[in-house]
């Protein structure tokens, strides 16, 4: 995750308070402890920590079983909501439709364990390189092409964004045997073509 789309989500999240008895948060893909506080610490930072602080609980869910999973689950599977069904208030999925093969079922599983009347939050890349992980199925949606996907299910937008990805940190200047390749990257970065991410925040229907 950028740190410009985890600022995205956490000033999109302000948009939403938790609700007595209905404040529990599924942090879908959430990969260890370790990458959200030491790798990529401006998710511990700007999202996990800023929910908590505002009275949310935070499940982080992934089918690694490692320190800070909270929940060990593969999203991709058919039966991944039947113990969460209804479960979440807040539902936050962040790069990762992009890494599945089945893109509607995993939709309708972030559906299923979101409350009615609940909110999903999802990023996508909108202009980024393929990246294996393991698959790139190529999903490069705008907003409103993510929310079609959620088209049955959704209720009302609260924010839609196209977050445009300014640090340079992240225009990579990679080894290559071919001469400039490496840094094409960087030169696109001062050519002024940024990566730039998908952001949507809605609710789904009660």
């Amino acid at each position: 995750m950028f740190r410009e789309e985890s600022v995205w989500i956490k000033n999109a999240l302000q948009k939403l308070k938790p609700v007595a008895g209905k404040n529990a948060v599924a942090n879908i893909g959430s990969s260890t402890e370790h990458f959200r506080k030491v790798i990529q610490p401006h998710i511990h930072h700007n999202i996990i920590a800023t929910l908590e602080a505002e009275g949310w609980e935070v499940f982080n869910v992934d089918l690694k079983q490692e320190p800070g999973v909270d929940l060990v689950a593969d999203v991709t599977k058919p039966h991944f909501a039947e113990p969460f069904k209804d479960r979440f208030a807040l539902t936050i999925c962040t790069n990762l439709l992009e890494h599945v093969e089945d893109i509607n079922l995993v939709v309708q599983n972030l559906v299923a364990i979101t409350k009615p009347g609940g909110h999903i939050l999802i990023t996508v890349p909108y202009k980024y390189r393929i990246h294996l992980d393991p698959i790139d199925n190529g999903l490069r949606p705008t907003p409103q092409e993510i929310y079609q996907l959620f088209a049955q299910a959704g209720d009302h937008i609260l924010d839609a964004h196209i977050i445009s990805i300014s640090d340079k940190s992240y225009y990579r200047i990679r080894p290559s045997r071919f001469p400039l390749w490496g840094y094409r990257e960087r030169v696109a970065y001062y050519l002024g073509k940024r990566h730039k991410t998908s952001g949507i925040l809605f609710s789904i229907k009660k």
